[in-house]
């Protein structure tokens, strides 16, 4: 709660409730930056003459001060978002407000293979990893990978998607298929995503993994689909799909990608592979060459009660 905006009655003891600190009080205590006034208070000194009318309308709630990246506001909490490479400088610490953040980050999904003899495999969804930092007042580098690249941010690095053809990687790529032996999916980063599914027989790829689920394994015919993503609840996005299976066979199908991002597979020589989405991590369906999508880094902290 705010301190008075004006008067002549305003205390000491008023300060020192809104503040802190401990009996005898002394005003010389107050300075900001100093340990009980938070910086954000800019009204009131760093040094020098400190008057009671300095204190006029400051309160000890005072949010992170930054700048860098797109800010929305979502109830009592700041949602800033990087879709490209950039810095959030954190230029003040809170004060009695929460100095926790939430993040979000994830990496660029798989590229895929193709076209070409059995490279029909969807790129794996790129690493998403969620949880809280402390934020402290320091400029924090934020990388948002492109397709089948790394993102990082607040200390957190997120792996690249896997491409398909069985890479390994946030999520692994769908596997190559061969005639007669097929390959298997690539591995997935634990924490992060999940393996992508087997190639099968005649040529057809294994769907990408996601960070919701594995990709499909690839049928006779038909490829299958990509892993579903994983929302996270703060912005309400969906991330890290898998991209799609395909095949070289007229009498298969496209196999879709998941949800988070993933692109549509090639469905033999009349629908092409569809790249991952941008700014989502989803993998690229297979079967075309195309690119995962570009990921994404998110902070979200609270600025009000």
């Amino acid at each position: 709660m705010a301190i008075q905006s004006s008067g002549d009655d305003l205390l000491l003891s008023e300060i020192q409730t809104e503040f802190g600190g401990s009996n005898p009080i002394s005003i010389s205590e107050y300075y900001r930056g100093a340990g009980l006034v938070p910086s954000g208070a800019t009204d009131v000194p760093a040094s020098g003459q400190i008057l009671m009318s300095d204190f006029y309308g400051t309160e000890n709630y005072q949010a992170i001060a930054y700048t860098g990246g797109s800010t929305a506001t979502s109830g009592d909490y700041k949602i800033v978002t990087f879709t490209s490479s950039g810095t959030w400088a954190v230029t003040a610490a809170a004060g009695a407000a929460s100095n926790t953040v939430d993040y979000l980050v994830v990496a660029g999904g798989g590229n895929c293979e193709g076209p070409g003899s059995g490279k029909y495999g969807g790129g794996g969804g790129g690493g998403m990893l969620t949880g809280t930092v402390t934020a402290s007042t320091q400029n924090y580098t934020i990388t948002v990978g492109g397709g089948a690249a790394n993102s990082s941010g607040v200390g957190v690095t997120s792996t690249r998607g896997g491409n398909g053809g069985g890479n390994s990687g946030g999520s692994g790529g769908g596997g190559r298929g061969y005639n007669p032996s097929n390959q298997g999916g690539g591995a997935g980063t634990s924490g992060q995503g999940n393996n992508g599914g087997a190639g099968g027989p005649n040529g057809t790829g294994g769907g990408g993994g996601g960070k919701g689920g594995g990709g499909g394994a690839a049928m006779v015919h038909t490829g299958n689909v990509g892993g579903n993503g994983l929302a996270w609840s703060p912005n309400g996005g969906t991330y890290a799909g898998g991209g799609g299976g395909g095949t070289p066979h007229g009498n298969g199908a496209f196999r879709n990608g998941g949800s988070g991002g993933g692109g549509r597979s090639r469905y033999a020589g009349t629908t092409t592979s569809v790249a991952g989405t941008a700014n989502t991590g989803g993998g690229s369906g297979g079967g075309d060459g195309r690119s995962g999508g570009s990921g994404i880094v998110v902070v979200r902290f609270k600025f009000q009660n």
